[in-house]
């Protein structure tokens, strides 16, 4: 997971007490609320966007719906994640709610609390244009696809993907092209470069124009078909390392479909 996220996923967890609140029996509401089941699963966070910008939607610090933590429709950039499901009856009727902190854009101010399901979708936001990390265990194929064409960050990305006017960016072989993990190979016959690989995660100085010709020379030496019909994987962060960040790894395969 990226190291920021995970940061955010965290600290939203602690506001929200769920390192305590694992089970129905530990989660209290009041106000006239009452809670009927929870569930606070581990692993990746489910991520939403706000269904409306024009509506309020609030989101409540605590069950009981006395302390707005947020207005949806103020954060016309960001995507939340889901970090449980609760259930709450209010005036004889069951209502789901979600537990969420936002991921994305990455902000050092984590917003978290709850909020009634009805006001998100699926997904990210599809507004990428201020965004510059997202998670990809937690993107589909069209989140990942509007992320590579909007993001600032993915110059480079959509640079080098411009020599590949045949091709298309699969998220899950995105996944493998940074960990290289047999368990996650994906079907067919996977190309992968190590002179490249060890390119893309080498620092350098030079241009992204520099850097695309630098890869298209690669890849020709190794009589790469620049038309052929791709599913490519790739990820890539305009070779923006800093200190102190785990999830720096950047990656490029082709599987001949």
């Amino acid at each position: 997971m990226n190291t920021k996220i995970a940061s955010i996923l965290a600290t939203g967890l602690a506001a929200l007490g769920l390192g305590i609140l694992v089970n129905q029996n530990t989660v209290h509401a009041s106000n006239g609320y009452s809670v009927v089941k929870s569930s606070w699963p581990a692993g990746y966070g489910t991520v939403y966007h706000a269904k409306s910008f024009s509506n309020n939607a609030y989101v409540w610090t605590h069950l009981n719906h006395k302390e707005k933590a947020a207005n949806l429709k103020n954060y016309p950039n960001s995507s939340w994640a889901s970090l449980g499901t609760i259930i709450l009856k209010h005036n004889g009727k069951n209502s789901v709610y979600y537990a969420i902190s936002n991921v994305s854009p990455v902000s050092k101010k984590s917003v978290t609390g709850y909020v009634w399901s009805g006001y998100l979708a699926n997904g990210y936001n599809p507004n990428f244009s201020k965004v510059n990390t997202i998670e990809l265990h937690n993107a589909s194929n069209t989140d990942y696809n509007r992320f590579i064409k909007q993001s600032p960050s993915q110059e480079l990305t959509r640079q080098v993907l411009s020599l590949f006017p045949n091709s298309k960016v699969d998220v899950k072989a995105s996944i493998y092209s940074l960990y290289q993990d047999d368990a996650n190979k994906p079907s067919g016959n996977v190309l992968n470069f190590k002179d490249v690989n060890k390119y893309l995660n080498s620092l350098n100085n030079k241009t992204t124009s520099q850097r695309v010709s630098d890869i298209k020379s690669m890849l020709l030496k190794h009589n790469v078909d620049l038309n052929a019909n791709y599913t490519i994987g790739i990820r890539l962060t305009n070779f923006t390392f800093r200190k102190n960040i785990e999830d720096q790894q950047q990656g490029l395969v082709l599987i001949e479909n």
